[in-house]
């Protein structure tokens, strides 16, 4: 009876954790800072955004990655607390950083071709001294 419950208890155990693979983080740094980016990679994702999130903690951003580099618009869709959006240009460094608030119905664009776009708590780059030209750092671990 005790090897055959030891079987089962193995047996679940790879079930879990063969189901239970975590994808790895993308490592992000905004002018030297490190940031704790959610990743919106897939157009689905790039559509949702932060639409239901409750919010991002202090440090905490959303890391728009597209396939190309274009103008990007932004703006509030569904999104229930302010933030500053940040464009990166293609040279890897912040081109424009748009607050943007509740109920606010703008579309944004980024002022050029940008293949990195950054959503982070409203106020965070101010904060800890980020700035147009500040350097953008994106590895996904790949």
């Amino acid at each position: 009876m005790k090897a055959s419950l030891r079987i089962i208890v193995l047996g679940l155990a790879v079930l879990l954790l063969s189901g239970c693979a975590v994808a790895a983080m993308p490592r992000v740094t905004v002018g030297g800072q490190a940031v704790d980016a959610y990743l919106a990679d897939t157009m689905a994702k790039r559509s949702e955004g932060l639409a239901g999130f409750d919010g991002l903690a202090d440090g905490e951003a959303l890391v728009f990655v597209y396939p190309d580099e274009r103008v990007r618009t932004f703006g509030m869709k569904d999104v229930g607390f302010p933030i500053d959006v940040v464009f990166i240009g293609v040279d890897n460094t912040v081109t424009a950083i748009v607050p943007l608030y509740v109920g606010d119905t703008r579309k944004i664009q980024s002022p050029g071709p940008s293949r990195y776009v950054l959503e982070l708590p409203q106020g965070w780059a101010s904060a800890h001294d980020i700035a147009v030209g500040s350097e953008f750092t994106y590895d996904d671990g790949r």
